[in-house]
């Protein structure tokens, strides 16, 4: 029975079946089961009259092993999350740029994969991840420029350290959360005029709290070493950046003001080879 426009049955986060997806030219044939068509618009614009919503938006997305760097919404261009099936969790990627648009009528004759759905949990990480890319927190500049322009001998740019601390502890990783200069804006020209860093490795205490604790301290551990190699001389004199403090902490303990005065740090690897670091405000 079709849904009239009204009363779709689609909800954001939702797959199209692979026949559907292939039938509206989203998918080839041959990439069927590795790539999925995932509707991304707001459920109160798949419900509006056709003349007044007459598009949805979707994102063809691929499955890849597992959670990486890009989970929990951490990068505003990728995300990979994970989708619950009968045989068990599937993770998908999606990609900002792979955004498109159909018209919502072509969804009214097919109804969504009800064999891959997001339980809550997962349709809130995709609406953060939607929204991160409007609401980018301003950093001061020379503060992003000494983070990048730091090295660290015989090891990589400490950006992508710090990717590589993020990717490491993927699926236990919620965010980085930056503490700048207690929320002051200042751009500071001298080496010597410091910027005190406080960071704050937010871990994930649903899935598998203990495991995440272990892995949350360890790369507090590391990212204080790597600053502290970056822009402290002789492990006595900082440099540019002084870092105040890195702890690790659970998403079930941070208080809500404490969330609002920090700011997520969100390192997109496509930024380390094109541009700036994009950084955006965590919800």
């Amino acid at each position: 029975m079709t849904d009239n426009a009204r009363h779709l049955s689609w909800r954001q986060g939702d797959v199209l079946l692979a026949d559907d997806a292939i039938k509206l030219q989203l998918l080839m044939p041959e990439a069927a089961e590795k790539r999925f068509a995932v509707i991304i618009s707001h459920d109160c614009d798949l419900a509006a009259p056709l003349e007044k919503e007459p598009a949805a938006e979707i994102i063809v997305g691929q499955c890849v092993g597992k959670l990486g760097a890009d989970s929990y919404s951490k990068n505003a261009r990728r995300l990979q999350l994970e989708y619950q099936t009968r045989t068990g969790t599937l993770v998908l990627e999606l990609a900002a740029k792979d955004k498109q648009s159909i018209q919502k009528k072509d969804l009214l004759n097919s109804a969504p994969c009800r064999e891959m759905s997001l339980d809550g949990r997962g349709i809130g990480i995709l609406q953060r991840w939607l929204a991160s890319r409007y609401q980018r927190a301003a950093f001061p500049e020379a503060f992003e420029d000494r983070l990048r322009q730091a090295e660290i001998a015989g090891k990589p740019q400490l950006l992508k350290k710090i990717e590589s601390a993020l990717k490491d502890g993927g699926e236990h990783i919620r965010a980085l959360l930056f503490d700048l200069d207690d929320g002051k804006s200042i751009e500071r020209d001298l080496p010597s005029d410091l910027y005190e860093l406080g960071i704050t490795v937010l871990y994930d205490s649903f899935r598998d709290e203990h495991t995440a604790s272990v892995v949350a301290a360890k790369a507090a551990e590391n990212l204080e070493n790597l600053f502290a190699e970056a822009f402290c001389q002789n492990g006595t004199v900082w440099t540019d950046i002084r870092l105040q403090y890195c702890d690790s902490i659970s998403d079930s303990a941070i208080t809500v003001a404490q969330r609002e005065m920090f700011k997520q740090w969100r390192l997109e690897h496509m930024s380390l080879r094109e541009g700036p670091p994009q950084m955006m405000l965590t919800q």
